[in-house]
């Protein structure tokens, strides 16, 4: 085998696999639910309290989030202030992990 037909079958093994690990709406909700649970679990909370926490908001983001599925990744966007600016929050969902893209709390 040529190193361009080796190279062509890796891209498309590549390819095959960021479809098939594109993360859905579920996934996120569940990446939303412990990223909430942490952070309340850094400002003291009982385990209880930040599952609880979790579970909230990651069932009110799983509503308020818009998705763009690009088949090999996902974009997931809120304006959670409205129409006010500084409320606007993105992220970038590939092989299955989450990466902040813009949030308000970059701005502080």
């Amino acid at each position: 085998m040529t190193p361009g037909r080796i190279l062509f079958v890796g891209l498309l093994l590549l390819v095959g696999l960021l479809y098939v690990l594109n993360p859905g709406p579920d996934r996120f909700q569940e990446y939303i639910q412990e990223e909430a649970a942490e952070q309340a679990g850094r400002r003291g909370s009982t385990s209880f309290l930040n599952e609880r926490l979790g579970r909230v908001a990651g069932e009110l983001a799983g509503d308020a989030f818009d998705r763009e599925d690009l088949y090999l990744a996902s974009i997931y966007e809120a304006d959670l202030n409205g129409r006010m600016p500084g409320g606007e929050w993105r992220y970038l969902g590939v092989a299955g992990w989450f990466f902040v893209l813009d949030s308000p709390l970059d701005e502080e």
